[in-house]
């Protein structure tokens, strides 16, 4: 019988970080403003100006949320996650590490800023030809903020010319966004 002395067994090491390229942030906005109150991300005169009917109301949520109504079904958000420490870097290393499905990962650049269109709500099958229903998009904003832009539009006229876009309107608010972050 052999017996060894002294030799401990340790965890295996942690896997490597996925090695990503991440697009880099052409000056870092005013993520510290956002977090305080994310209503200053965007306005509902902004979103009528763009086409969405005349009567949204802001909605201030907790946990880093505010929601711009119109009607009973079509929402904007603009949101982050107080609970999860993200930027655009981590979410792209979440993304390689499979966290993301190809089907909602499509890469896009907002004014020179990295987004990725993150979730897509699909219409119901008899009417795939309106597009999707709802679309979110994730939009670095400084080395430690992402918000979150949602558009529900859910092929309602109070969606104006987004009824069956929301993801084009989740990049055109995000333009609104990078704008109201630059002080």
């Amino acid at each position: 019988m052999v017996v060894l002395a002294g030799c401990e067994t340790s965890p295996p090491p942690p896997p490597p970080e996925p090695s990503v390229s991440v697009p880099p942030l052409p000056a870092q906005l005013n993520g510290a403003k956002f977090k305080a109150d994310p209503c200053t991300a965007i306005t509902v005169e902004q979103l009528q100006g763009i086409g969405f009917s005349d009567n949204g109301t802001v909605q201030r949520g907790q946990d880093g949320k505010c929601l711009i109504a119109f009607g009973r079904l079509v929402e904007v958000t603009a949101l982050w996650y107080p609970v999860l420490p993200e930027n655009i870097g981590t979410l792209y290393r979440d993304h390689a590490r499979g966290r993301h499905s190809s089907k909602n990962w499509e890469e896009v650049t907002i004014n020179g800023y990295p987004a990725v269109i993150v979730e897509v709500q699909e219409n119901i099958p008899t009417r795939k030809d309106n597009g999707p229903r709802a679309c979110r998009l994730a939009l670095g904003v400084d080395d430690s903020t992402l918000v979150y832009i949602g558009a529900n539009t859910q092929e309602r006229p109070e969606a104006g010319p987004w009824r069956n876009d929301p993801c084009g309107a989740a990049k055109k608010i995000s333009e609104f966004v990078i704008d109201n972050l630059r002080s």
